[in-house]
């Protein structure tokens, strides 16, 4: 029985086992995954596990998805210019980096009708999974991106002509009542917190927060409560999720799997 898990911490919200133990059932694959509670000192040794073949493959959430990739001996392209990977499978003898996040929140922009193209996007956070988005943004044809992070130091590693970072104190000027707001930070995972001021939003407003557990977070909720268009991250987590199966297992299991049942599925498992 291969063996795959998702390894991070926090890791007590993730659904990622019962996502992929859902799709192995449905598809008889003699797989199981499970969720690791992993701190930095022990990256070394799960990387162990994957050459020895103890684990197959691994999903890598906050806050390793940047820390991860020294150990890795091949990353892919696409992962090398986000700057985070979060899924790692062997190659022939070689660990191999990838990223799905990107994938995965286009798809899920793509799903729900929401449309970046020429448009100006603020993006809250400046992490492993900002990365992810910002790229996705880029590929998706954005105008502008403007960055919004605590430390405004680690949001101005990542300007280039696209992004323009600036500290979360400047957010009353920045932020525009007809703006597209995308939450990456985990403010909100564990309480009631808002990564911005709540007197910023507006109804015409689009809000998205890449956070799925819970379902609504209090950025969202209050962004539903005035007529605001929002969205949570399940269904990026999902496309991410089986996108990651399709690299280990080598074909289209995304193809075999109805996307709404499985939603459905894991809203059941928040619920």
């Amino acid at each position: 029985m291969k063996q795959f898990a998702v390894i991070g911490n926090p890791i007590e919200h993730s659904l990622s086992p019962d996502l992929h133990n859902y799709v192995y059932k449905l598809l008889s694959i003699n797989a199981l995954y499970k969720k690791k509670k992993v701190f930095h000192s022990e990256l070394s040794q799960i990387m162990d596990d994957l050459r020895t073949g103890e684990l197959n493959g691994v999903n890598v959430t906050i806050p390793h998805k940047e820390n991860v990739i020294e150990y890795l001996d091949e990353i892919n392209p696409r992962a090398k210019t986000i700057g985070a990977v979060n899924v790692i499978h062997k190659n022939g003898d070689k660990l191999f980096g990838n990223n799905t996040d990107w994938f995965g929140f286009t798809s899920a922009l793509k799903k729900n009708g929401i449309k970046v193209s020429g448009k100006e996007v603020i993006v809250l956070g400046a992490g492993g999974t900002s990365k992810s988005i910002i790229f996705s943004l880029k590929q998706s044809g954005v105008k502008k991106i403007v960055l919004l992070n605590r430390t405004l130091q680690k949001a101005e590693e990542l300007q280039d002509d696209f992004v323009f970072p600036y500290s979360l104190d400047d957010s009353v000027q920045k932020i525009r009542n007809d703006s597209i707001i995308i939450n990456t930070t985990p403010i909100g995972m564990q309480n009631e917190q808002c990564p911005i001021d709540l007197g910023l939003l507006h109804e015409n407003q689009t809000l998205i927060d890449v956070i799925y557990t819970p379902m609504e977070t209090a950025f969202l909720k209050l962004g539903k409560k005035i007529g605001a268009k929002t969205l949570n991250g399940l269904d990026m987590f999902i496309y991410q999720g089986l996108t990651s199966m399709d690299l280990w297992f080598g074909e289209d299991i995304s193809k075999k799997v109805n996307f709404t049942q499985l939603n459905t599925y894991l809203k059941n498992k928040l619920c």
